[in-house]
């Protein structure tokens, strides 16, 4: 303990987690920063402001609340009392990864919006698209138990998968889904005003990152926002609407931006990467099993001739 404690004094280490995995990781501090700085760089994502917006969008928000709360008999929102403050940026270790690059998480819990985001979260997880999506472990083990074993198998990652899920598009997805479309249910909340809440939330966050410096995100799903999984799922599961359309996939299964196939060759594996990509706009890598074995979730599958 005493050891830890003189690493975490010291200014020239951080000590950040590792991404997927459950260790710690040790990294000069300028290596880190730099990676931050890297990161946050991108102009198409990131947004770097000079004052604080908090108080001005903590009043933005109990205004749209209000216009909610007065035409809405279903869904009643808080209104937002107290002090807030800005978010916090920070970075975890790919260290299943080439180069050791960070994972951006940006903790929006002291924010305006957390609690929004939470309740949102809430609402439109029933309208997710979950035709290929797994739940669990289990459940992908149950899809392996009922498939035959011929083939091969692959999984595909889609490339900082969170920090480039086009926000407008996919609220323009989840807008589409709630409000045209006959088989979902009434959400009890106006199109405008769902818009304005979603977009408030992903776009209007500020945060802080290690040096101290201020942004926001204007693109891209937070890791560290409520809003973060539930707009990576809705935009890749209404991608994949398009594979209903094609040939039969033997497998094809994902865990939030993990992706596990089981196709006929890797041609096909091929295909099914380049159609993900053509309709997503984002980049996709396939992992190719080595001597049929894969670790996909917390399971490694042994494909053999008979099973």
């Amino acid at each position: 303990m005493e050891a830890a404690k003189q690493l975490k004094a010291d200014p020239d280490i951080t000590i950040r987690r590792a991404d997927k995995a459950s260790t710690y990781v040790l990294i000069d501090t300028p290596e880190y920063l730099q990676k931050m700085d890297e990161i946050l760089s991108d102009t198409s994502k990131f947004m770097k402001i000079t004052k604080d917006p908090t108080e001005a969008l903590k009043t933005k928000l109990n205004r749209i609340i209000m216009k909610n709360n007065s035409t809405s008999k279903i869904v009643k929102f808080e209104k937002l009392t107290g002090v807030y403050n800005l978010g916090y940026c920070y970075g975890n270790v790919k260290t299943h990864k080439p180069g050791n690059k960070l994972r951006p998480i940006i903790s929006q819990i002291p924010t305006p919006t957390y609690m929004l985001a939470k309740r949102l979260c809430t609402l439109l997880s029933l309208y997710i698209p979950t035709t290929y999506s797994l739940r669990s472990a289990t459940e992908f083990l149950d899809i392996l138990k009922t498939s035959d074993s011929s083939g091969v198998i692959a999984s595909l990652d889609g490339e900082s998968l969170f920090t480039n899920v086009p926000v407008d598009r996919t609220i323009d997805l989840i807008i589409e889904r709630v409000y045209h479309n006959d088989t979902t249910p009434d959400l009890g909340v106006q199109e405008s005003v769902l818009r304005e809440l979603l977009e408030c939330c992903t776009k209007e966050a500020p945060f802080t990152c290690p040096r101290g410096n201020k942004y926001r995100q204007t693109d891209g799903a937070a890791m560290g926002s409520p809003l973060g999984v539930l707009l990576a799922n809705f935009f890749i599961g209404c991608i994949e609407e398009v594979f209903k359309e094609t040939q039969k996939i033997d497998i094809y299964c994902r865990y939030i931006d993990d992706i596990f196939i089981k196709t006929k060759n890797q041609a096909d594996t091929e295909i099914i990467r380049q159609r993900l990509q053509q309709v997503s706009g984002l980049s996709f890598t396939i992992e190719n099993s080595t001597n049929g074995t894969m670790p996909f979730l917390d399971i490694l599958v042994k494909q053999t001739d008979e099973s």
